[in-house]
């Protein structure tokens, strides 16, 4: 798979004893050779044709090697652990004699969010073919030189999730493609030419563009549930202002399914 990809990748380096991988009080550890680059924090029109062959390559080399995690279909909006975290995390508030402002916002939004993600039906989606997509491609997994896009990081999920090439699409879209005046919309002028871009390497039915838009929205959830775990285990690194943005961002996009899908249909 390596050397069919034209593009750097994490790879291990074996150990002196030929090992790739060393266990450390139950953790597997591993080295790989440092990708030189830097990541490109937003994406204009003359960046776009770049990522999207490079998904759309990537896309190609999974469908074509027969690879396998050995994984049932991944739950495909996550909503069976996302909608019991929600309710882990609510329950736990309320009990609580006292919730600072973090905690308010969750519950509250919280509360709008859980109806939307139960909504979304999933049956459109049972005739697509499920790989181990990459999961998380996003502008800081892209590494970049010299005005080239060189490298791709993260693999991590390709062990635990099987699902739709869509499903890295509308990923990219949820980090890459916000839009300039209000971050909770998305740029429709950059998702379709991205997609121009990327239907030039790899084909696309309108039934699967149709279908993106729901995938972003339980994208946005997800995220929504992962920002306050952040604020809760990983202070230092999470940003508050996060929790209202990706629920606004999830409610925009809700309430825009049919103008998003038709966009990109055009």
């Amino acid at each position: 798979m390596r050397s069919s990809f034209p593009y750097k990748i994490p790879s291990a380096i074996p150990t002196a004893n030929g090992e790739l991988f060393i266990a450390v009080q139950g953790r597997f550890y591993w080295l790989y050779e440092f990708l030189e680059g830097t990541f490109v924090e937003r994406f204009n029109k003359s960046r776009l044709a770049q990522p999207a062959r490079m998904i759309a390559t990537y896309h190609l080399l999974i469908e074509k090697s027969h690879l396998s995690n050995g994984r049932r279909h991944s739950d495909l909006f996550n909503r069976t652990p996302v909608l019991k975290e929600i309710g882990d995390y609510q329950v736990e508030i309320l009990r609580r004699n006292r919730a600072n402002r973090d905690d308010v916002t969750f519950v509250k939004e919280s509360k709008i969010l859980e109806p939307m993600l139960r909504s979304l039906d999933e049956s459109p989606y049972s005739n697509l073919r499920r790989y181990p997509i990459h999961g998380d491609i996003n502008p800081q997994n892209l590494i970049w030189k010299n005005g080239m896009l060189v490298g791709l990081l993260d693999f991590e999920n390709v062990s635990t999730t099987n699902g739709p090439t869509i499903r890295d699409i509308s990923q990219f879209y949820n980090t890459a493609f916000r839009d300039a005046r209000a971050k909770y919309r998305l740029d429709l002028n950059l998702a379709k030419q991205f997609l121009l871009f990327y239907k030039q390497y790899h084909p696309m039915s309108s039934n699967e563009i149709r279908l993106i838009p729901n995938l972003m929205i339980a994208g946005f959830i997800e995220d929504f549930v992962y920002a306050f775990w952040m604020l809760r285990n990983d202070p230092e690194r999470a940003r508050g202002y996060r929790l209202a943005l990706y629920s606004r961002a999830a409610q925009w996009s809700y309430s825009n399914r049919e103008r998003i899908a038709e966009a990109l249909l055009k």
